[in-house]
């Protein structure tokens, strides 16, 4: 698998992105990866008969928005440093255009590895929880995404969660987000959650189960079958229940993105926002 060398950290600095960067700076500690903070902004229009002050006002934005960005990292790196056994190399970018769109040409354009993005507060709905711009970055960017909910702390990285469609590339991708997490060394649990409206499965647990015994017995992983109609609560128990401290899905993952965020669940259904949601994309071989 291909190392994760390069994090891109889009920021708003508002606190739950603070939070969201102090567990990015802990995480690049930990994989030995360099961090770039961006943020986007909208270029300033003084009307369409005026684009010399337009211009102007753009350049006040951007000097203002790197003032600011600098702050922001100096600021969180102070914060977490007792955390760190060594600062990563930090690099800041301020860049115009709107934020979806300007992440996910970011992430073509410099070779991202993962971008790191901080998600609403507590107790928001689904919809909420990622937002309109995290949405984005994840049915957009071509690499792996990690949403980072307000509360979100990685002072361990102990427990994880793998929710598997039991497709016949899951065995590989498994092992690959073994390795990616190896530097914490967590016990990893997969999870499949079945219903009445599942499609044939190409896999079964037990084939998975034989599959790791034969090929990685030292790796410490559990597998669960869970019945459940609906996906998010089947999920969020399940997360409770063993203390998760980060849930991976993989993309495209389009069941579990039709049942996560079909609007009558979403109208219904509250998650506490409490757990990390990595969104591992496979890579093209």
């Amino acid at each position: 698998m291909k190392k994760i060398k390069h994090i891109l950290f889009p920021t708003d600095f508002s606190e739950t992105a603070q939070n969201a960067f102090r567990y990015t700076l802990i995480l690049a500690d930990k994989l030995e990866a360099e961090v770039v903070v961006l943020h986007a902004i909208y270029p300033q229009y003084e009307g369409m008969d005026l684009p010399v002050m337009a211009t102007q006002a753009t350049q006040k934005k951007l000097e203002a928005a790197r003032t600011m960005l600098e702050a922001f990292v100096d600021t969180t790196v102070e914060i977490v440093a007792d955390e760190l056994e060594n600062t990563a190399t930090i690099e800041t970018q301020v860049e115009i255009g709107a934020p979806s769109s300007t992440i996910a040409s970011f992430v073509a354009r410099e070779g991202i590895d993962l971008v790191v993005m901080g998600t609403q507060g507590e107790h928001s709905t689904l919809e909420k929880i990622f937002g309109s711009v995290t949405s984005e970055v994840i049915q957009r960017s071509k690499c792996h995404v990690l949403a980072i909910p307000g509360e979100a702390k990685l002072n361990k990285l102990q427990i994880m969660a793998f929710a598997t469609d039991l497709k016949e590339t899951d065995p590989y991708l498994i092992w690959e987000v073994s390795k990616l997490v190896d530097p914490f060394s967590p016990i990893l649990h997969c999870v499949h959650v079945t219903s009445e409206q599942d499609a044939e499965k190409v896999l079964d647990m037990n084939d998975l189960q034989t599959f790791f015994s034969q090929h990685a017995p030292a790796l410490q992983i559990q597998f669960h079958q869970l019945k459940g109609d609906d996906l998010p609560p089947t999920l969020h128990e399940f997360a409770e229940t063993y203390d998760v401290d980060l849930l991976v899905m993989t993309a495209p993952h389009r069941n579990f993105f039709e049942r996560l965020f079909h609007k009558s669940q979403t109208r219904r259904m509250a998650l506490h926002t409490r757990i990390p949601l990595l969104i591992f994309r496979e890579e093209e071989r």
